[in-house]
């Protein structure tokens, strides 16, 4: 059953939370366990290179071919060629907007045509108030709603790529400057967290002005596995706090799930 057969749900919202949306939903008992504003929709900002990885990966298996960063937006690294695994890592461990710039440029059409294809890929999901404008998330225009994340949350967790990249606390980079090379170390935008719960099997999160602090999560605990989404909170130590407080509250405090995640969808 889809997640959105609850929007008619009484769905208990903490007092404490001030973000525009937040849902916790279980997989595992197919239950929307929190919600507020979930069919509400709104700007989704690095949310967005969850789709990013998902439409390049499923047409790319030569991860380990090099192509050479482009640079119309800000990066953290510099200019030069990089394995298509790195720049996965980049994007979504460190969410670098270059990296997802130049993983849609190397999209067969280019750039025009990997933006069709997430569009393409959010309606094979079902996603009907999800649409994308560009790669990095950007642009206020990439929208969705907090039920629609989580379903395309739970997707991404079918990839064993986005998984490890995803949850990684930080990655690691060779730079070259002439004839020296130097190492980079990308801490990932949602460290607290990891580094504070083990559980966490996917992660991203993102933030413009016109989306505010925002952050999805799958979770996988007492043989259970959870989706938490935030989006909207008003600083960056609120959107942490919000996420701290459902992990705590509303998922069970157990063994880790020792399942396969590929058998979800």
């Amino acid at each position: 059953m889809r997640v959105l057969v609850f929007v008619l749900a009484m769905l208990t919202v903490p007092a404490w939370a001030n973000a525009g949306a937040i849902m916790v939903y279980n997989k595992s008992a197919d239950d929307v366990v929190v919600g507020t504003n979930i069919t509400q929709q709104r700007s989704i900002a690095s949310i967005t290179k969850v789709m990013t990885a998902m439409v390049y990966l499923d047409y790319h298996r030569y991860l380990n071919t090099k192509v050479r960063l482009i640079t119309p937006v800000k990066s953290n690294l510099p200019r030069q060629s990089y394995s298509r695994r790195d720049l996965l890592a980049a994007m979504l461990v460190r969410s670098d907007n270059a990296a997802a710039e130049t993983l849609a440029a190397d999209y067969p059409g280019g750039r025009e045509a990997f933006i069709r294809a997430m569009n393409a890929r959010a309606r094979t999901l079902k996603l009907n108030n999800t649409r994308f404008v560009d790669p990095s998330g950007l642009s206020s225009a990439n929208v969705s709603t907090a039920g629609e994340v989580v379903e395309m949350m739970l997707t991404a967790a079918t990839y064993p790529l986005i998984r490890e990249a995803s949850t990684a606390r930080q990655a690691t980079f060779e730079t070259h400057h002439g004839q020296k090379i130097r190492t980079i170390e990308l801490p990932n935008t949602n460290r607290s967290l990891l580094l504070e719960f083990d559980s966490i099997v996917v992660s991203k999160t993102g933030y413009t002005t016109p989306a505010g602090w925002c952050v999805g999560m799958v979770v996988e605990r007492d043989r259970q596995i959870f989706v938490i989404v935030v989006l909207g909170s008003k600083t960056k130590q609120a959107r942490t706090d919000e996420a701290r407080l459902l992990m705590i509250n509303h998922i069970p405090d157990g063994q880790i799930a020792d399942l396969d995640l590929d058998w979800r969808m």
